[in-house]
């Protein structure tokens, strides 16, 4: 057995040890949920760390109150989700972990989520990273992603299993070109190798760039359909708000220069224009805001401003008005 450094863990009798991390800002109760479902686990050697990812308010002392075994890792402003995430995947390292099972506040874990994650990555030390299948909450249980395909050269993703009713047919672990990182199992001797998440997206299209890392570097990537974690979407950024257009518009375009080829982007360059179009059509044509931030994540792709940027901090869904 091999620990976060590759070397020989001191008792080889004891199951690998996991380290999960839950990623929270400005959110308590959501956390709570997700700690909790994480206790019930089955598997017998896990710690958990939560990371508040610079909250306006006090989320550690209601977690620590609960769950009076929980790692913290409070940082002192927001650092998005790539550097949230980093900071609680360098703590799982530090803390000898053989496998890091990253987590968005609001996920609930299966029973037997982890052993299943476990199980998989044991049998096949080329696996690099495998995810849980994520469903919807509620019931029926329907399926939110599963195996994903990419496209390189046109910074595009498919998923052709969202929204199915779940059924026996997906309780295999199963090879993808990308995993979801609301749910994803890390082997963390490869961290240290193939590095973590990039920073200068800050949030969204993180998970999609580094499963590409992952299989160039000829690690496989496995959603593990036995392995079941149930996530509430867009509850931190919003759906179609400015905040997440501005990224997603920016990041799609930093990762289709990154791992595109320039002729073919050249080639695709019809097809992708018109899924920005579409992406317009979504947050609406009389959106102001959203154009404003769909401009500025041009214009800052351009000028190469990364991180952080220009973000607009609006994370409200205008056409619903739902607050995030």
């Amino acid at each position: 057995m091999t620990g976060a450094s590759g070397s020989s863990t001191s008792d080889d009798s004891k199951p690998p040890f996991v380290v999960a991390v839950v990623l929270t800002w400005n959110d308590h109760e959501m956390a709570q949920t997700c700690i909790a479902s994480l206790y019930e686990n089955d598997y017998p050697n896990m710690k958990v760390v939560v990371v508040d990812n610079g909250s306006r308010f006090d989320t550690i002392t209601p977690l620590k109150t609960a769950f009076p075994k929980l790692t913290v890792v409070a940082l002192d402003k927001n650092y998005g989700f790539t550097g949230g995430c980093n900071r609680g995947l360098e703590k799982a390292l530090e803390m000898g972990a053989d496998y890091a099972f990253l987590l968005n506040n609001d996920t609930i874990v299966d029973k037997r989520a982890v052993t299943e994650l476990v199980k998989a990555m044991e049998e096949d030390q080329q696996i690099g990273l495998a995810s849980a299948i994520i469903l919807d909450m509620g019931e029926p249980k329907r399926v939110q992603s599963y195996v994903g395909f990419v496209s390189p050269d046109r910074a595009y993703l498919r998923r052709p299993d969202e929204g199915n009713l779940l059924s026996e047919a997906y309780q295999v672990v199963k090879d993808t070109e990308f995993a979801s990182a609301c749910a994803i199992m890390f082997r963390c001797s490869l961290m240290e190798e193939l590095g973590l998440f990039d920073e200068i997206l800050f949030t969204n299209w993180e998970d999609y760039d580094i499963c590409l890392r992952y299989r160039q570097a000829g690690y496989r990537i496995v959603i593990v359909g036995t392995a079941e974690v149930q996530h509430r979407r867009h509850q931190t950024t919003g759906s179609t708000s400015p905040f997440i257009v501005y990224y997603a518009t920016r990041n799609r375009l930093i990762c289709l220069f990154r791992h595109g080829r320039f002729f073919r982007i050249f080639l695709n360059s019809p097809f992708i224009l018109r899924s920005f179009l579409w992406r317009v059509r979504a947050y609406g044509l009389g959106n102001m805001a959203c154009h404003r931030a769909f401009l500025n994540a041009w214009i800052d792709f351009a000028l190469g401003i990364r991180g952080e940027g220009r973000a607009p901090s609006s994370r409200d869904d205008k056409q619903t008005g739902k607050k995030k």
